[in-house]
């Protein structure tokens, strides 16, 4: 009878059919390893919520922060340390949009303030912070947060090698359900824990820690690849190969690892016919930086 079952031996039996897919809510950890003997430092997965998308009008409401001890050639996590969640209110309103997705409103943030000596303290002893968006992440707390512009950062959507192992959706909650967990998502200590998780999980392909891959990633070098002059009808092409749009300078961009760079420049020249050129180079501190 089902009721002699446990809980484990159900999930075995239905995923033995082939027919489905278990997921489980994702439950905060204290370690992912035992203390081998290795080096270890420390690292801060970090997670803002914000007023809306836009950098340069909109603000901090809510920072996320976790640090954990890791090592960096196995990519092996070790101990979850300390936390920081805190809300800040706004000078500009929180738009609809953006509370309905963090479900964080102008009442909750009222008369709260994220203090800055606080923040430097806490990412003090970190050699690495990681975003699942840095790009987003990084620009908006080096706009609030000076101590945060001359830190290492990595990215856990484009310093992961997810397309290269199967993967061409690299959001959270998808790359959450692909390993088979789920978790409350958008706020910012939770998503920060669900991204620690993820970190710890074993690449198909490549039968690596994600966490080792992404630093081997962030070590390189980063050239940022101009495509000014492609005819904006090619744009779909452009996309769908993860090149960006800076309306700024009004061309496509993408950020090719430095292993990569040839092959991209050749893909250009064949598929379009076109010298790209490189324009720019980054490394871990100055990458995803509202500095470039």
């Amino acid at each position: 009878m089902i009721s002699n079952i446990s809980e484990s031996e159900l999930i075995e039996q239905l995923e033995k059919k082939g027919n489905y897919k278990i997921s489980k809510r994702l439950e905060p950890q204290e370690s992912y390893n035992e203390d081998d003997g290795s080096e270890k430092k420390i690292a801060i997965f970090l997670d803002v919520e914000t007023t809306g998308k836009e950098i340069a009008e909109d603000e901090i409401i809510e920072l996320g922060m976790v640090a954990f001890e890791y090592n960096p050639d196995s990519g092996k996590i070790f101990k979850i340390l300390n936390n920081f969640n805190e809300l800040e209110e706004p000078n500009v309103p929180i738009s609809p949009e953006a509370s309905e997705v963090n479900r964080i409103t102008m009442e909750m943030v009222r008369g709260h303030k994220i203090e800055d000596d606080k923040v430097e303290d806490f990412i003090s002893k970190a050699v690495l912070i990681i975003s699942h968006n840095a790009l987003f992440d990084r620009q908006f707390v080096e706009k609030r947060f000076s101590c945060f512009v001359q830190k290492n950062w990595a990215c856990s959507i484009n310093d992961v090698s997810w397309k290269e192992n199967g993967f061409n959706n690299r959001s959270l909650e998808f790359l959450a359900y692909k390993f088979d967990y789920f978790f409350d998502a958008h706020r910012a200590y939770m998503d920060c824990l669900a991204s620690i998780h993820l970190l710890s999980k074993r690449l198909p392909k490549f039968d690596s820690p994600v966490l080792q891959d992404l630093i081997v990633n962030a070590r390189q070098s980063t050239n940022r690849i101009s495509t000014k002059g492609i005819h904006i009808s090619h744009k779909d092409k452009l996309k769908a190969r993860y090149y960006k749009w800076n309306p700024k300078d009004v061309l496509w961009y993408f950020d090719a690892k430095e292993s990569e760079t040839e092959g991209e420049l050749q893909w250009l020249k064949d598929e379009f016919d076109f010298d790209g050129s490189v324009i720019a180079t980054f490394n871990a501190t100055t990458r995803y930086s509202n500095r470039v």
